[in-house]
């Protein structure tokens, strides 16, 4: 049989596969010479020999022949389609075939380069060798997951508006209630460049950047130097090396708050050049530094310039002069420094940045030195003898763990401070300094009987953080508030041994003498005198022209000064009646005669065993036979743990023994130690000078995080 030609549509390039002569007709399809059930059933209905062809083999055919005739009506509707849209592709075709002969030539270009050929070359040989293809899609792999991570890195850049900070308030009252510090989070208003002093500018740019005004290009070296210093660990004090200097410090420490020495991860190093691409690119120098000054920290929990200039000097950021600017363009150089701690620090910074100004040219010398003269005498709102011996800050970070993890928004810390004596010392203080004349340092330390610190005047540095200030912060906290309610109270603290106290009181003097950091003054001759005047422990220190010249007695006569001042303000107690005094002091009465029938070796008896059913004032304390009872080494809390403890006693009787002070006692209920208990169970604290056992009891209660150390 003659098979028909193939034909085509006029004008089409390709086969129309819907014509009947594109494809055989079913009737004339070849049947299969493969014997099988099928080939079998047919050839036997074709012989007439054999029975009727299957139902399934029937079924099976008419699907086949459905699908086909399917096939052929899509390929015609694709047809008809193809037909209309052959305008409307050829339209939206022209403009690509303009562009096509100027593409072609920069793709010649392109693969015409060297490069671009031993690229090719290197994939070719790439290609060839067995494990080549492995690589390549590894390294595909590989530049899809950059690409990831910088598309993370740029999702996640951080706010150019900087961090929010929460304001909170942390005040720090004497024993009276009177203010003597204030702490806390303070983040002033966003201002505009032209609202802040010339003169503040200026020396910001002199302690930050000097060179942030000269001529700089972002092409590609200036990105490539951009990305260089965001992976470098510290960022250079010398002229710039192709990157703004400040424009990276304000991206690392105040957008993204990487802390100066500390580790950054690889996205905050990748996010950090971003960001300092982004802003060179976008924005210009004055908006920078506006940006800048609004975010910089000037002291712990201080941000900003105009927080700072209201907090510190009582003034808007527009009204500051030389000294004042630099005194805060030096603290901005070192935010963990205290304003009104670390002053003598603070002003040597100033002085640096004056000098730095008189560099740029925006200071004459005459106008630098009369600058330093005054910053010399300048001193923040708020600064007095007590700040600047370091206790207030040493008393928070004792009472950090007692506020809890989350900040509070206010809290109001009470201490042992006493205001009359802490008059009387800064005045005596100050006639010796007058007397004693210019270059010599005087300080006064004066500790309660149980070390905590009731009057300071640091004229050296302020305390180190040493477990003997620890040990006194701690003494000198009496109350502790958060947001309006009591969190703790220490009414009554046991007294510290004289040895102890003394040698406490001896540790804490050394370090208040210590000559500032950054001093001239070597301090190498230090007079100190320690002494009692009643219950108190009086150290005093002079230090250098007093001595030097011949005034060996300074620190002596300091001392007495204050003893003085002490035994006017604090007269003697009047002399008791016999039976009263021998009731205090378990002896003979004071100021009277010794009976005939003692001895005059014989001591006083000791305090007799107390026995009963107590009644729980606190964890600490207890009423027993009517007289008040303090649990040896154990600093008490009220509330719901001294129901716990009363329920835990459930009258049972206790014994009480002496333990050295007049209602100082260790306390049993059966065999166990009631002040051991108490520690053990974590509903008290281990007060100053507690038994090694007591002490175990608290770090095995704050090991298992129970009662106050959860």
């Amino acid at each position: 049989m003659v098979a028909e030609p193939m034909t085509t549509q006029p004008g089409r390039d390709w086969l129309d596969l819907a014509s009947p002569a594109a494809k055989p007709r079913r009737s004339e399809a070849p049947r299969p010479e493969t014997p099988g059930i099928e080939g079998a059933g047919s050839h036997r209905a074709m012989s007439g020999t054999g029975p009727a062809p299957s139902r399934v083999s029937a079924g099976r055919r008419r699907i086949s022949e459905g699908v086909a005739q399917a096939r052929s009506v899509a390929a015609r509707a694709g047809s008809a389609a193809a037909g209309h849209l052959q305008p409307v592709l050829s339209a939206a075709a022209m403009p690509l075939r303009r562009v096509a002969p100027a593409w072609r030539g920069v793709t010649d270009r392109v693969g015409s380069h060297p490069l671009a050929s031993r690229a090719a070359g290197a994939v070719r040989r790439a290609g060839a060798v067995p494990w080549g293809r492995a690589l390549l899609v590894g390294s595909l792999g590989l530049l899809g997951l950059a690409a990831l991570f910088l598309a993370w890195c740029a999702a996640t850049l951080p706010p150019l508006a900087g961090p929010p900070h929460p304001g909170r308030t942390l005040t720090v009252q004497a024993q009276d209630g009177t203010p003597i510090a204030r702490r806390g989070v303070a983040q002033g208003r966003a201002l505009p460049v032209g609202a802040v002093a010339p003169v503040m500018r200026r020396a910001f740019l002199a302690a930050q950047d000097p060179w942030f005004e000269d001529h700089y290009r972002l092409d590609g070296a200036g990105i490539a130097a951009v990305i260089n210093q965001a992976f470098r660990d510290t960022i250079s004090d010398g002229p710039r090396a192709g990157s703004p200097r400040l424009t990276q410090r304000l991206v690392r420490r105040d957008l993204i708050g990487a802390a100066p020495g500390a580790p950054r991860s690889l996205a905050d190093r990748v996010r950090e050049a971003m960001l300092v691409l982004w802003l060179s690119a976008r924005e210009d120098r004055p908006r920078i530094l506006g940006r800048a000054l609004d975010l910089a920290r000037f002291g712990p929990g201080l941000t900003g310039i105009d927080a700072a200039a209201r907090s510190l000097f009582g003034k808007e950021a527009s009204a500051l002069v030389p000294a004042e600017a630099a005194y805060l363009a030096g603290l901005s150089l070192a935010p963990d420094l205290q304003p009104d701690r670390d002053v003598t620090r603070i002003r040597a910074l100033g002085r640096d940045v004056l000098d730095g100004m008189v560099m740029r040219g925006d200071l004459s010398a005459a106008g630098a030195a009369e600058a330093g003269l005054a910053l010399d005498g300048l001193s923040p709102v708020g600064t007095n003898p007590v700040t600047r011996s370091g206790v207030p800050d040493l008393v928070l970070a004792e009472a950090a763990a007692r506020l809890g993890p989350e900040p509070p928004r206010e809290a109001v810390l009470r201490t042992t401070l006493d205001r009359g004596l802490q008059t009387m010392a800064e005045k005596a203080v100050e006639r010796r300094l007058d007397a004693a004349g210019r270059g010599a340092r005087a300080g006064l330390l004066i500790l309660g009987p149980d070390g905590a610190v009731q009057a300071v005047v640091a004229g050296g540095s302020p305390l180190a953080d040493t477990p003997e200030a620890r040990r006194a912060a701690a003494a000198s906290l009496r109350h502790l508030g958060r947001d309006g309610r009591p969190v703790y109270d220490r009414l009554v603290a046991g007294p510290m041994p004289a040895a102890d106290r003394r040698t406490a009181l001896l540790t804490l003097l050394a370090g208040l003498a210590r000559p500032p950091e950054g001093s001239d003054d070597a301090g190498s001759r230090d007079g100190l005198f320690v002494g009692t005047a009643d219950d108190l422990l009086i150290g005093t220190y002079l230090s250098g022209a007093s001595v030097e010249n011949g005034a060996g007695d300074g620190p002596e006569a300091l001392f007495q000064d204050v003893a003085a001042q002490i035994a006017k303000a604090r007269p003697a107690p009047p002399v008791a009646e016999p039976r009263e005094a021998a009731r205090e002091t378990g002896g003979t009465p004071r100021g009277a005669s010794r009976p005939a029938w003692q001895n005059p070796g014989e001591r006083p008896s000791p305090a007799p065993t107390l026995r009963g059913v107590p009644r729980v004032i606190d964890t600490g304390r207890l009423r027993l036979d009517g007289q008040a009872v303090r649990l040896a080494g154990v600093e008490g809390q009220g509330g719901t743990y001294a129901r716990e403890f009363r329920q835990y006693l459930r009258r049972r009787e206790v014994t009480c023994q002496p333990a050295g002070a007049a209602d100082l006692y260790r306390c049993r209920a059966g065999e166990q130690d009631l002040s051991e208990v108490v520690l053990f169970n974590g509903a008290g604290r281990a007060a100053p000078g507690a038994s090694p056992d007591l002490q175990a009891a608290e770090a095995n209660a704050r090991a298992r995080k129970a009662g106050v150390w959860q």
